[in-house]
């Protein structure tokens, strides 16, 4: 597509601007409307139109839910422009190589909080803990934490470790659950 139809596009609304300038990593439309205020249906709805014109790429396609998004070297180009025609410094972005498909589906909401609740190894009981203090609003219980865990343990984003004299196995990160838990933070 023609890159001055497509900025003038963008332009156009405030909407199309804000999510084309968030979109520093591969994000799904529900992240993406928590972290700028704009409703899901419309950043969902934002995101497929940029799909169409040649600024960003679903990284997920043949997943129903948490479809993840990332610009495309034009939506790059249109960022920069953005950014520049705002006078705001442009910071680039290298994301990590890693399993995206993976990641689209770690980003599920159970799943993704229970990721950023692993910083020590933990019990999925000790998970839950955490969880109702940090999370109260987060409807889980401790056999979904298990189910969930025992999903990541096939998937290598969590490993075993087994202490002295603890009779439960703890669960930790592993450098690709680490990787994941990063880019969840930052969004």
């Amino acid at each position: 597509m023609q890159f001055s139809k497509v900025y003038q596009w963008l332009k156009e609304n405030q909407h199309r601007r804000k999510i084309l300038m968030l979109l520093a990593q591969p994000m799904t439309a529900k992240q993406l409307s928590k972290k700028s205020g704009i409703p899901p249906d419309i950043c969902s709805y934002t995101l497929r139109k940029f799909t169409a014109k040649g600024l960003a790429v679903c990284l997920n396609p043949k997943t129903r839910t948490s479809r993840l998004y990332s610009l495309s070297e034009f939506g790059i180009r249109c960022q920069k422009k953005v950014y520049q025609d705002l006078n705001r410094p442009y910071k680039e972005y290298n994301l990590p190589d890693i399993d995206w498909q993976l990641y689209g589906w770690v980003c599920f909401n159970h799943r993704g909080t229970v990721i950023k609740a692993i910083t020590t190894p933990l019990q999925p009981s000790e998970i839950k803990r955490i969880l109702r203090v940090h999370r109260p609003n987060i409807k889980i219980s401790a056999n979904n934490i298990r189910d969930i865990i025992k999903l990541f343990l096939a998937n290598g984003i969590v490993r075993s470790v087994k202490f002295r004299k603890k009779a439960h196995l703890r669960y930790e990160l592993t450098d690709m659950g680490d990787q994941f838990r990063q880019l969840l933070a930052r969004v």
